[in-house]
């Protein structure tokens, strides 16, 4: 008997059991499963009794989007329909709330996954590029320009928060901007480039960086604010994502695609 379900204690070992190798360097799932069991979106699928599939979906009123991550499913039970239950299960409910799209992250070379998704409606917004930087001490400088929201055509701008993909809404905005995340560079009063950077909720001792747009200039010194803020929290990893191709730093790991996709509910 298959059934979807809220998950149980008992679950996690078994969970994590087949979420060890899912990716050629390996899987995340056991750095998040305790957080999203927490928010309460995690949901599990049960054949005879055993937990052989999971899925976690987050909910955004304001912006009315479904974030689907963590899709996993044993390996003996691919190929199946597993994973299209669990979304199909998600995006119901979603609807029933309101929310009109539904969003995910698919890496480039993913090609199953990519097959998947457009089997299922869902068609690529965009392409990003993940680079890994180390956290070091830097001659930086703290001193942005101010920004405002309705300077932005904002209608595609998204951030990074927890490892997903936020459209950025005059709140959102504002929240960022009053901590201090935004950061902006003007040339002749005209915006050149504008970062957004977060700590994230689910990985530990990660700072995400997301470029929006800009100029080496700016890039730069973005990324040597945030290399040197990370070291001073102690953080471990540090994380750009960006739209571009490029971006000016020496000691930067192997950049990594992905794929934005998106399904109208």
């Amino acid at each position: 008997m298959t059934q979807i379900r809220k998950p149980v204690a008992s679950d996690k070992q078994q969970i994590l059991g087949f979420c060890t190798n899912t990716f050629s360097w390996g899987d995340y799932i056991h750095e998040v499963y305790d957080s999203w069991t927490n928010e309460g979106e995690l949901v599990i699928l049960e054949e005879n009794n055993e937990p052989i599939a999971m899925c976690h979906g987050v909910i955004y009123s304001e912006e009315k989007m479904l974030w689907i991550e963590g899709i996993r499913v044993r390996q003996d039970y691919r190929r199946k329909g597993f994973a299209e239950l669990l979304i199909s299960h998600l995006e119901r409910n979603a609807h029933d709330l309101g929310i009109s799209h539904a969003d995910m992250l698919i890496e480039s070379e993913n090609v199953p996954s990519l097959n998947l998704a457009a089997k299922i409606g869902y068609e690529i917004k965009s392409q990003w590029n993940y680079f890994a930087v180390e956290s070091k001490k830097t001659s930086y400088s703290s001193l942005f320009d101010s920004v405002d929201y309705d300077e932005l055509n904002y209608s595609e701008l998204r951030f990074v928060e927890s490892w997903r993909w936020i459209p950025l809404t005059r709140s959102n905005f504002q929240r960022l901007n009053s901590d201090g995340q935004i950061l902006c560079i003007r040339d002749n009063k005209k915006i050149q480039s504008l970062g957004i950077m977060t700590d994230s909720r689910s990985f530990d001792n990660t700072m995400i960086l997301t470029i929006l747009f800009g100029k080496s200039y700016g890039i730069q010194k973005f990324i040597q604010y945030v290399q040197r803020l990370a070291l001073e929290k102690n953080y471990s990893k540090l994380r750009i994502l960006t739209q571009q191709d490029e971006i000016p730093i020496v000691s930067i790991q192997k950049k990594f695609p992905f794929y934005l996709v998106e399904k109208i509910l």
